[in-house]
């Protein structure tokens, strides 16, 4: 049960899925590629490129696409958090459940443990 465990630990570690590491990104694209946007954790805009093209369009169709391309990279954050976060929870969960096992295991040995001496203690007593 224990090397499961170590494992498991090892599976969830070399995956790269942990709550430490680079900090998540989303990225956006919109109007063909000519508006990009960047997220960082949090939802904090980090990153807007906008080709000038774009900006032929007119402000409204500009704003359109600039809030299409935020939107899909807030978007792609949101999945890539999700993903970080569920298989996070579901290593955590399989290494819990082997050590749980492991805990009922240890008991189950102790019990024995204990009962071979309470009869080795009862076979002296009963010779003395």
């Amino acid at each position: 049960m224990i090397s499961q465990a170590l494992r498991t630990l090892a599976t969830v570690r070399s995956t790269g899925v942990t709550t430490d590491g680079p900090p998540l990104q989303g990225e956006g694209r919109a109007a063909g590629g000519k508006v990009s946007a960047t997220v960082s954790a949090g939802g904090r805009l980090t990153a807007l490129s906008v080709d000038p093209r774009v900006m032929r369009e007119g402000s409204e169709a500009m704003c359109a696409e600039i809030i299409t391309a935020v939107n899909a990279a807030v978007d792609e954050l949101r999945a890539k958090a999700e993903e970080r976060a569920a298989a996070v929870t579901a290593g955590s969960e399989e290494i819990s459940a082997t050590l749980l096992g492991l805990q009922q295991e240890s008991v189950r040995q102790m019990e024995r443990f204990t009962q071979s001496l309470n009869d080795v203690v009862a076979r002296f007593e009963r010779r003395t």
